[in-house]
């Protein structure tokens, strides 16, 4: 009896995981697209496609290899590239922050596997999936990190080894698709939201605060800046309509 319960759950967990690479899929051109471009990019400034491999295995996050590659292309301190990499990526404790809701109910070592392969687009489709089911099962957020980290490392590796034969305008023009992409996750988020005006207006807040303080400012402190107050507003928001209700 017991082994057919185990059985049960290794079944269960194995088609969560597919669900979760499937959930992936619709991501999987802009990984492909920003990071045959980053490849590109990091032969360009000097890198083997061995070590572009390696940084995109560990770093893991395409604004900062972007920024790594051009603060080490000009010369920049190891001080001054760790400091700046360290600032792009304190979104990530923003994004595990808003996860957290969902991670309660795993192990130690599943919360550090699916904090440490969080990136913007998997963290876009997992809150979406978790707003609509109320849940997100380790096993499918495995299956959506696993997906996505394998196609970034790939999409790396092609477009270093590539990176000889294409010009380098055609390689800057692919970092537009990064643009692109976040745009489609905030719209994917929206309309599977069920609070339509508070996610406006968060948006809304940290596009006004944005165009405020981006030039009086670093790029990576302002986006930051942003998000936190945003996030901080919404929440706000969220509290004084419960309360109203009550």
């Amino acid at each position: 009896m017991l082994m057919k319960i185990r059985a049960a759950q290794r079944d269960e967990a194995r088609a969560e995981f597919r669900a979760g690479v499937t959930a992936c899929l619709p991501t999987i051109p802009g990984y492909w697209s920003i990071g045959f471009a980053a490849g590109a990019i990091g032969t360009l400034s000097g890198f083997t496609t061995l070590q572009t491999a390696l940084l995109a295995s560990a770093l893991y996050a395409g604004s900062a290899q972007f920024l790594f590659y051009s603060l080490w292309a000009t010369g920049a301190e190891v001080a001054s590239v760790v400091l700046s990499v360290f600032l792009v990526n304190l979104r990530y404790l923003l994004m595990s922050s808003a996860m957290s809701v969902f991670f309660r109910d795993y192990s130690t070592r599943q919360k550090i596997v699916s904090g440490l392969l969080l990136t913007d687009e998997t963290f876009g489709v997992a809150v979406q999936h978790g707003s609509q089911l109320s849940k997100v099962p380790f096993a499918w957020m495995l299956g959506l990190n696993v997906a996505a980290w394998l196609n970034w490392i790939l999409a790396c590796i092609v477009g270093a080894w590539l990176a000889s034969a294409l010009p380098p305008s055609l390689m800057e023009g692919l970092s537009f698709s990064l643009v692109s992409m976040f745009i489609g996750l905030v719209l994917m988020i929206w309309f599977a939201s069920r609070r339509k005006m508070l996610e406006s207006f968060s948006i809304a807040a940290a596009v006004i605060i944005t165009l405020l303080t981006a030039s009086h400012s670093d790029t990576s402190v302002v986006v930051i800046v942003a998000a936190s107050v945003s996030a901080t507003l919404a929440t706000l928001g969220l509290r004084l309509f419960f309360k109203g209700v009550k």
